[in-house]
């Protein structure tokens, strides 16, 4: 299945933006390859595995690394943007951000949405304590990376290459674990569940750019001045 190509990649000289890859990526995750993961969940049995569905749940699983792997080179070049959620987010994505894309908790509480058997139940409980682990680690990295900074600039000997290169590593260091995440949920739940699960985390990120979705909470944001 064809993928966007990353951010930085293309003809010689030319840089592609983020929000042109993400806007791909996006429109290649609603068409073909949610529909093709859904006419696979259709076609099998909830015990089956067959190769239709489960080459579509490798598909949706890939297209979601590589948009982390798109982050990371996106990073490398702007570290800072990507830290700060950059301008192809949506208004409604804002509040699930973690230094750059989606909490690594919300894919575990995506799946226990699903009615997961208790066996998955405690491998998404093991997943939860790696990340309730990881998030302060990384987050305290950044912590620490502000408070040098702030602190030198008041003397004026601010190193930003320096600051950079840590906002670089923080930014790694969270889609690395967003990755290791969703690998892990979707290798314990295995088969027709896997299957479900991203079908239902494909919606889930297509529902935070659906025109419709997206009018109804402009709707209920207050009005400038009110």
């Amino acid at each position: 299945m064809p993928r966007p190509p990353p951010p930085g990649r293309g003809a010689p000289g030319a840089r592609r933006p983020m929000r042109d890859f993400f806007a791909a990526w996006l429109a290649t995750l609603r068409s073909p390859l949610l529909p093709l993961l859904r006419r696979a969940l259709s076609s099998s049995s909830s015990g089956s595995w067959d190769d239709p569905i489960s080459s579509a749940a490798a598909a949706v699983e890939a297209h979601f690394q590589a948009h982390w792997s798109a982050l990371d080179a996106a990073a490398r070049q702007d570290p800072a943007r990507v830290v700060a959620a950059g301008d192809w987010r949506s208004p409604l994505e804002l509040p699930f951000m973690w230094l750059g894309d989606v909490h690594p908790s919300l894919l575990t509480s995506l799946l226990r949405t699903l009615s997961p058997s208790p066996r998955l139940l405690a491998a998404a409980d093991r997943v939860d304590r790696r990340i309730r682990t990881a998030v302060p680690a990384v987050s305290d990295r950044l912590r620490r990376a502000q408070e040098v900074f702030v602190a030198a600039e008041v003397t004026g000997t601010a190193d930003v290459e320096a600051f950079l290169e840590e906002l670089k590593i923080v930014a790694l260091e969270a889609n690395r674990l967003r990755r290791g995440v969703l690998s892990e949920l979707v290798a314990a739940a295995g088969g027709y569940q896997a299957a479900l699960y991203l079908e239902a985390l494909s919606r889930f990120v297509l529902s935070m750019h659906d025109p419709e979705v997206l009018r109804r909470f402009e709707q209920c944001r207050p009005s400038p001045g009110s």
